[in-house]
């Protein structure tokens, strides 16, 4: 068997280090758009925007995670992502996301809204509809084989408080 050239990923976030180990090919959402990357990439730093991180491992496995923005950084032998946020896709609460998608919608449907809010509602709804497409690209390739799940070294996360940025505000 011939030996297919790897990389060094190191995924952390808030919360800790996410995922370590090696990859043959990582798909990132990078602020412009997705960016693929193998072995021995161009050095690279980029924003990310919310969306799926997608990691074919060294043997193959494809894994895909949520992130909701951050950093990027390619090197040839190492990728370097700091999350703002993660989450494994099964833990995504799909009623919790479409009561978002159905806020943010509203939302930028009234006429009355200010154009922070109708900024933070846009925000919103991309970040929700990119939880909804790693979903669905998770379950088409855990029907097809193609995933067997997640190498976290950590349990999920459970009673992580959620924030609302008006109570900060006043």
């Amino acid at each position: 068997m011939a030996h297919i050239p790897t990389f060094r990923l190191h995924v952390v976030d808030v919360h800790g280090e996410v995922y370590y180990g090696d990859a043959r090919f990582v798909v990132v959402p990078a602020e412009m758009g997705e960016v693929g990357i193998l072995p021995g990439h161009a050095p690279l730093l980029s924003r990310m925007r919310p969306g799926e991180l997608r990691i074919t491992k060294g043997d193959g496995v494809l894994q895909i995670l949520f992130l909701d923005g951050g950093m990027l950084e390619v090197q040839p032998y190492l990728v370097s992502i700091l999350a703002d946020a993660s989450l494994r896709v099964p833990d995504i609460d799909l009623k919790d996301t479409e009561a978002r998608l159905q806020a943010a919608q509203r939302t930028l449907s009234d006429e009355h809204t200010s154009e922070m809010n109708l900024l933070m509602a846009e925000q919103e709804l991309k970040r929700e509809l990119a939880k909804l497409q790693a979903h669905q690209r998770y379950q088409q390739n855990l029907q097809m084989g193609k995933t067997d799940g997640y190498d976290w070294r950590r349990p999920p996360l459970t009673g992580v408080p959620q924030v609302n940025i008006h109570d900060l505000e006043g």
